[in-house]
């Protein structure tokens, strides 16, 4: 079998690697690898090719991608095609996720039940389980908080009502 030198050289070698779009900075994107790179490198910088640019093809965070050209030595790549996505999320755009999670405070600022249910409406159309949380649940009395998680409930969620400041409902999370 080849040696351990040669194995090294190839992978240095080879110009592409499969890997899934993290986060998205100006005119870059950042691609956690699938395997690492030689060094190590579990992530790279890239850009877009031209090609994907020209047709109008955008990228979002969690959209697999396929990168090429990469410099291993500056961590460095393009993005060459973009995997078909499962499902998009449009504000903010997020593809392939497989739960969405819609995050409210009771509290400073109040909770306002006809914005709540346009973001339950806009998560529940991506067609993944939509899970509630409710935080600074200590800023309500005890009554109040169970008014909200029994109407919450009627619209069929099961909401888990959190307190940073006491630790509660962390654990679940």
């Amino acid at each position: 079998g080849p040696s351990a030198c040669t194995s090294a050289a190839m992978a240095e070698a080879s110009p592409q690697a499969a890997g899934l779009v993290t986060a998205l900075e100006a005119n870059f994107c950042r691609v956690h690898l699938d395997a690492a790179g030689p060094g190590g490198a579990l992530e790279l910088l890239c850009v877009r090719r031209t090609r994907l640019g020209k047709s109008g093809q955008r990228i979002c965070v969690g959209d697999r991608v396929q990168v090429e050209g990469i410099d291993w030595s500056s961590r460095r790549g393009a993005i060459a095609a973009v995997a078909e996505r499962h499902t998009l999320l449009e504000r903010p755009a997020v593809a392939n996720c497989s739960r969405v999670v819609v995050v409210v405070a009771l509290e400073q600022p109040r909770l306002d039940a006809q914005q709540l249910s346009r973001f339950l409406l806009t998560a529940e159309r991506t067609g993944v389980t939509v899970d509630l949380v409710l935080t600074k649940a200590d800023l309500l009395p005890a009554l109040e908080l169970q008014g909200w998680c029994e109407r919450l409930q009627g619209w069929g969620y099961e909401p888990l009502p959190v307190s940073a400041l006491r630790g509660e409902g962390l654990e679940p999370l």
